[in-house]
């Protein structure tokens, strides 16, 4: 398990006493985060590297196989109804659900195993699922698939699949979708570790582990209460951020996905939250100073208060961990 420390520090003292010792404190929060999404996107290449013996020992797996326990629903999705402690099974039926691609959800069935240990292990991971290009998704925890999901979606129109290709991943290498977007599955705002399985050369499907935005908020942002913290993207999008950040900024609420209807695409924060695109020039000049010259602080005047910012990268996810101070 990760271990996380809560690192406390005084944030209300005079900045020109305190940018060292704050920036030490910030940094090493950074540095932690880092180590622990690191842990995080090489266990998905374990993952990965499993599933792609599985496809190679096919043959052999499916002898031992029960296969009873899947079937089909009347919407013509293939599933399987009855958790019997290991993942659920979701064919969508967008690509013909012929004998092969049953064979594809039997013989992967012993990665179930490695999924209940990890996501026992790993806390903050609250899911770990495969997606193999005839559009089936293996994923645990167990969940009711039918209700969730869209009978005949496209797996492999959403980021969690298609940036792992190699169009947009020719090294084959694990990767961080660290811009947050509304998972499918029902878990609200989420970041993925995925990794691609390739077999014979061919891209089989994607492998990936999923920590939601409300986790990162608990474990990092609202840790010291005493600190007006926030999470910003390379881009200037705020990751996550302390109500009273938000406020100061002049930006909505940051509020957590509902679901009204099912996701059929990738579903991400609306440009409002970005630091770049603000209507406040003195933010936008925030934006530019930390995020594209580095600054690991800077002064500025917002709503007519002196502020500090006070920046550093956590560069797993190519974040910037910024403290504010009034």
């Amino acid at each position: 398990m990760i271990a996380f420390s809560l690192l406390f520090f005084s944030c209300g003292q005079s900045p020109k006493s305190k940018y060292n010792v704050e920036l030490q404190a910030l940094q090493a929060k950074a540095d932690l985060v880092n180590r622990d999404f690191r842990k995080i996107r090489l266990e998905i290449d374990v993952i990965a590297s499993q599933i792609e013996e599985l496809y190679k020992n096919q043959d052999s797996i499916l002898l031992s196989i029960n296969r009873s326990k899947y079937e089909f629903a009347n919407n013509g999705v293939f599933y399987k109804p009855v958790d019997d402690g290991g993942s659920a099974i979701f064919v969508s039926g967008f690509y013909p659900i012929d004998k092969e691609v049953q064979k594809i959800v039997f013989f992967t069935e012993p990665i179930d195993t490695p999924f209940v240990k990890l996501v026992s292990r790993y806390p903050e991971i609250v899911q770990v699922y495969y997606n193999d290009k005839n559009s089936i998704n293996r994923i645990y925890p167990f969940f009711d698939v039918l209700s969730q999901y869209e009978a005949r979606m496209d797996i492999p129109s959403f980021n969690f699949y298609y940036m792992a290709d190699a169009k947009h991943n020719p090294d084959h290498k694990s990767l961080w979708l660290s811009e947050p977007y509304v998972d499918p599955a029902g878990r609200g705002w989420m970041i993925s570790a995925i990794s691609p399985v390739y077999f014979k050369g061919v891209l089989a499907g994607v492998a990936g582990i999923d920590v939601t935005i409300n986790l990162i908020t608990q474990r990092y942002v609202l840790d010291n209460p005493k600190c007006m913290t926030m999470i910003v993207d390379n881009t200037g999008a705020i990751v996550t951020a302390q109500e009273n950040v938000i406020n100061l900024l002049s930006f909505p609420p940051l509020f957590d996905h509902k679901y009204i209807e099912t996701i059929k695409q990738d579903t991400y924060r609306k440009e409002v939250y970005n630091l770049r695109l603000s209507k406040t020039a003195e933010i936008r000049r925030v934006a530019v100073d930390l995020l594209e010259k580095h600054k690991s602080w800077m002064e500025a005047e917002i709503n007519g208060e002196k502020v500090t910012f006070l920046s550093v990268l956590i560069p797993e996810l190519n974040w910037h961990l910024i403290d504010v101070i009034q």
